[in-house]
């Protein structure tokens, strides 16, 4: 039998479910479809975003290819919150791999 979850862990379940949440929309995907993406049900889905059921790392690692990211950016607060990422997301997931690249090198240039 597992330990009880302390509060700092509930708030962080709650936390990364909310970003795959907020990714997930951003993508215009529905919850079936990330169930379907990561072979579990849409009712997993919506317990992994409201912080119900932990996220295995394993399980975290689909979900972020399926939402075509990095885990990370589904753990990091700063990552997730930025203003108009959303718009980004949805942007960036209608580009192909060559419009990718010269986006990724403009930023790139701008930040130097």
């Amino acid at each position: 039998m597992s330990a009880p979850q302390t509060d700092r862990e509930k708030r962080l379940d709650v936390r990364i479910g909310a970003h795959v949440r907020s990714r997930r929309e951003a993508l215009g995907m529905t919850q079936a479809g990330l169930a379907s993406a990561i072979g579990v049900t849409f009712q997993q889905v919506q317990k992994y975003e409201r912080g119900v059921n932990r996220i295995a790392a394993s399980k975290l690692v689909l979900i972020a290819e399926a939402l075509k990211c990095e885990p990370a950016e589904l753990i990091n607060e700063e990552a997730a919150e930025m203003p108009g990422s959303g718009r980004l997301v949805r942007a960036w997931s209608h580009l192909d791999a060559g419009q990718r690249e010269a986006v990724t090198r403009m930023i790139e240039a701008f930040g130097r």
